[in-house]
């Protein structure tokens, strides 16, 4: 490209128009690179504790992919805590969770209460209490019931509900939000 130089007697208007045209593409050849930034992987993590076991885990994707690794840990983490059992989680969960996450601008812990139910397990809380469902989605790999330890649980609950990624229950006495991949319905 050549430099334009305002005293040069030689310079027309149609040379101007192109040395102008040339420097604007330039520009715009040297700005691509930037818009591609919004295609770089986004590396995203949510950290957890299990209210009953009193573990850890902190969960890393990328773009929304989980190595197959960190989702055997994460479904071991979300076993049922009674009896051992583990089951594969509907990985839509955490992708609420990470919107969820989003739209409160929280940086807070995932608070376990409940991640996968075993059949046992299920037909045992249905004998003590009336709100488990006999085919419950913690049953199937796709319920979680949660706190985040910087939000409130309403709030929580508002967030969930405005998703309408599927069920959202709501327990104010113990202070836990169920969040379902299952259809949109709210209780």
């Amino acid at each position: 490209m050549t430099e334009f130089k305002g005293n040069d007697k030689s310079l027309t208007r149609r040379k101007f128009l192109i040395h102008a045209a040339g420097t604007a593409l330039g520009g715009l050849a040297f700005c691509a690179p930037m818009s591609a930034l919004g295609s770089l992987p986004r590396t995203r993590t949510l950290s957890f504790y299990h209210t009953h076991t009193g573990e850890t885990f902190d969960v890393s994707t990328t773009n929304g992919h989980y190595t197959t690794r960190d989702r055997k840990k994460l479904f071991t983490f979300l076993r049922d805590f009674r009896t051992g059992d583990t089951h594969p989680m509907d990985i839509r969960l955490f992708s609420t969770l990470m919107k969820i996450q989003d739209l409160t601008g929280s940086n807070g812990v995932y608070e376990v209460i409940s991640g996968y139910r075993s059949p046992q397990t299920n037909n045992m809380l249905r004998s003590r209490s009336n709100g488990v469902a006999k085919t419950s989605y913690h049953m199937k790999g796709q319920a979680i019931d949660i706190r985040l330890s910087d939000v409130k649980t309403s709030h929580l609950r508002d967030i969930a509900r405005k998703l309408q990624t599927g069920g959202v229950g709501y327990y104010r006495r113990s202070d836990f939000v169920h969040i379902d991949t299952g259809p949109v319905r709210f209780w």
